[in-house]
Parts: structure tokens; sequence; C-alpha cells
């Protein structure tokens, strides 16, 4: 459970501040069926929180060696492009208010993501100008499950890992917060911690309108 105050906060941003998972699924399920492939919704969740390279291993180990992992992707890009054009990317419930809540505190907030630049950027639109730092794929040699990207933005924000408080939608981005040794909040989307995961993090919460509310109550902090 949320206890004191943390000195700064790292967030994950696809599946926990923005709703951009379901629109990877539905381009996915599409670009499965445009390469013949047999892309189930178990083997789509376990690419969930993990980096562009930890997925390519996976469509290898999936569908086999041979198959032409780069146009798959090119043909996954294209369609989210299209379907980012017509619809957009809207942010997670309590996103916005959550991220507002804690920089009213004056407590520095970084994300921490698996996407590119550009597409961090984009999906994050004016909520972009309340970090004190976006730490991508870019940044960092090795992405999630690795805890580079934490370890990145604690360093950015001069803050040890573990006087920084960790929110993550994944299994696997929980692991990597874990590893930089951050507590860490899970708010899942589509994957469910596992047991184990949950006993090592420091709490599980619906949505971040319940983080909000709990970090309310902990820190002692009255609603405007």
């Amino acid at each position: 459970m949320l206890q004191h105050k943390p000195t700064a906060i790292v967030c994950d941003m696809d599946g926990l501040l923005v709703d951009s998972e379901r629109l990877e699924w539905r381009v996915w399920r599409e670009a499965a069926v445009e390469h013949r492939i047999d892309l189930t919704d178990e083997r789509f969740l376990s690419f969930i929180g993990h980096s562009a390279e930890e997925g390519e291993k996976l469509l290898r180990e999936y569908f086999g060696a041979e198959f032409d992992v780069g146009g798959f992707r090119a043909t996954c890009r294209a369609r989210m492009r299209t379907l980012m054009d017509a619809e957009g990317v809207a942010l997670r419930p309590g996103a916005r208010e959550w991220i507002e809540f804690v920089t009213g505190l004056e407590i520095p907030v970084a994300v921490a993501t698996s996407s590119g630049p550009a597409f961090a950027r984009e999906r994050l639109g004016d909520l972009w100008s309340h970090f004190a730092t976006v730490v991508t794929r870019a940044d960092v040699a090795r992405g999630k499950p690795f805890p580079d990207l934490y370890l990145e933005a604690a360093a950015r924000l001069n803050v040890s890992p573990d006087a920084c408080l960790a929110l993550e939608d994944s299994p696997t981005g929980a692991r990597a917060a874990l590893a930089a040794g951050m507590p860490v909040l899970v708010v899942p989307d589509l994957v469910t911690p596992p047991e184990e995961l949950r006993a090592l993090v420091t709490g599980v919460y619906e949505s971040l309108h319940d983080v909000r509310s709990a970090a309310e109550r902990a820190w002692n902090v009255a609603r405007d």
C-alpha cells in the first residue's frame, strides 16, 4: 500500500497513461491475417510491455526463424499510423487527473516508455509538458524487461531509484521497475498481474482514479 510521499514518480506510457494497447491489438489482428499467422490472444498479450527487440524474439519463437518479422512490423506500423490518424489515442481513465495531482504537489514526474520518441510525443499530446523528462527506447541500451529505462529516468531526475515510485500496467514493465529498485504500483490494462508479482509490488489498483484516492489518504492531501 502507499505510505510516504515519494521524491519522484516514474510512469509507463502505453496502457497506463494512454489507451494504445487496444489499438495495437486491433492492428496486430489485421496484420496477422495479412501475414497468415495464428496470433492468438494469449500470444499477443505476451508482447505487452516488451521492447521491440524482445518482441521480435517472441515473433521468431512463435512463428519460426524464417518468419518475415520486418515485414510484419512494417505492416503493423502502417496500420497503426492509419488508425491513429483516423481515431487518435485517448488517455486512460484518470491519467490527466493523476499527473496534474502529483505535479501540483511539486513531485517531479518522468515517463519511461518502450516506444520511440516520435510516438511518445504524439501519444502524450499536451500532457507532455507536465513531465520533467521522458525516457524512450532510443535513450537506453536495453528496453523492458531490463531496468535501463527506469534507471535512466531516476538518473535524469537526480533521485535514487528507491526514492521514486513507479507506475506500470504490465507485468513485464513492473518487473523492469522492480529490477531498478523502485517500489511499484500496478494499474492493469489488458494483462492481469500474477500472484507472485502481486506479492512483490507496493499495490495493485483498478484505475489511476483509485491511485489518486489512495495517495490523497496516505499523503494526507485534501481534494480540491
